[in-house]
């Protein structure tokens, strides 16, 4: 299965979540590939770190930037049982193909990022992925701001953002503190790949 995390600004934890997606997937037993396409590099670093700490079981990562990424993305589905994406945030040759490609693209948004006019971009790259890949779910993840409870009216803002999406759902699971919170990541991850998968 290939997940794509995507987001169009940044502030929502979007990279935590690829990795924290990976590890767990990883630590189920799986062969799981955490593909990096952000041009900062943060998850193939986060994985480095972690082998530098001895974490066991190792998180595989690659970077893939470039018009490769749906060639090498054919290959390592051949090796690898799930393939999560940490997607650039702007729209890219390569944000796109890792759209196009993924079964289900995780969107993480804060509430004060469900504002039509500044998302119309990312609205418009998951609608035209859709178009290329007509199987693609979306799930929207609310990141509460500053590990808050959301109250009804920002609930309903992500909700109505979402619905201007094909396919695209809201997530169960509303993640504290940019999802570092591991209570937060299990329901995620089972959400994720138990329930859309």
């Amino acid at each position: 299965m290939i997940v794509a995390i995507a987001n169009q600004n940044g502030g929502a934890g979007k990279t935590i979540i690829a990795n924290n997606l990976a590890l767990l997937r990883t630590r189920s037993g799986r062969r799981v590939m955490l593909v990096d396409t952000d041009p900062r590099g943060a998850s193939c670093a986060w994985c480095g770190e972690l082998a530098a700490a001895g974490v066991q079981p190792r998180v595989a990562a690659r970077a893939i930037t470039g018009r490769t990424l749906e060639h090498d993305l054919e290959l390592l589905r051949t090796r690898y049982n799930d393939i999560v994406i940490d997607t650039e945030g702007r729209d890219t040759v390569e944000s796109r193909a890792a759209l196009i490609a993924a079964r289900l693209a995780v969107v993480p948004v804060t509430p004060d990022q469900a504002d039509l006019s500044s998302q119309y971009k990312l609205i418009a790259r998951l609608n035209c992925a859709r178009m290329f890949n007509p199987g693609l779910r979306v799930l929207f993840v609310l990141v509460a701001d500053h590990g808050g409870e959301p109250d009804e009216a920002q609930r309903a803002a992500v909700r109505a953002y979402a619905a201007r999406v094909m396919s695209a759902t809201l997530a169960g699971t509303i993640l504290h503190a940019q999802g570092q919170a591991p209570a937060d990541m299990d329901a995620l991850y089972r959400e994720v790949f138990f329930t859309h998968h």
